[in-house]
């Protein structure tokens, strides 16, 4: 059940980066290049999630060289690629883009926070708050997107989210039943990258048509 789950979560991050990035190409105007930069920004966090996922498919050998790989590729995309994906909904929803090397830097710093925060020894903390910034980011993000049914996809994306993270992913808050299904958390990541995809693309081409 767990390799379904892998699988689907593999499709459907890469499926997520695909209209991202294809939506990004389509932006050729000058005007439009802050836009297409967080289309690529959040095109680029779900191909995290996506070799996360392979990585966990591939990789079920033991040793300690396979359980170190399959661990940085975790990291990259809990601690780096989902805060990334949530920012590029946030930035998306008030229309407030950032230039390229603002996500540049952004994404070094949420490598460099991890870092410190795990050598310091507060890893686990620093896990649960990532479930609640991000879940916290991405309602916030729900709550300013100004279009109506855009507002419930990214609403739906949100909740989804904050269902994975909150209650059954590697910062859940609670102990639950839940969380002892090891296939949940990619299961319902799957079904909230596309989600999140569409929510960032259409908001953008919403915005710009508007401007």
């Amino acid at each position: 059940m767990l390799n379904l789950a892998l699988s689907a979560l593999l499709i459907s991050a890469l499926f997520a980066a695909f209209i991202l990035q294809k939506s990004a190409k389509k932006l050729t105007e000058e005007l439009a290049d802050e836009p297409r930069t967080t289309l690529q920004a959040g095109a680029l966090s779900a191909l995290f999630i996506a070799f996360s996922a392979f990585a966990e498919l591939l990789l079920n050998q033991t040793g300690s060289d396979i359980e170190t790989l399959q661990r940085m590729f975790t990291n990259l995309a809990y601690y780096a690629a989902i805060p990334l994906l949530a920012s590029a909904m946030l930035v998306s929803a008030r229309n407030s883009h950032w230039e390229r090397p603002a996500w540049g830097r952004w994404l070094i710093g949420l490598f460099a926070l991890f870092e410190l925060l795990r050598r310091m020894e507060h890893g686990e903390i620093y896990t649960q708050v990532v479930a609640v910034a991000v879940s916290g980011v991405m309602l916030t993000a729900a709550v300013m997107t100004r279009h109506k049914q855009l507002r419930s996809i990214t609403l739906l994306a949100a909740v989804n989210m904050s269902i994975a993270l909150l209650l059954t992913g590697p910062g859940a808050l609670t102990a639950s039943p839940l969380a002892e299904s090891s296939y949940l958390y990619p299961l319902l990541m799957a079904g909230a990258l596309p989600l999140a995809a569409i929510a960032i693309k259409q908001t953008v081409v919403f915005n710009l048509k508007k401007a």
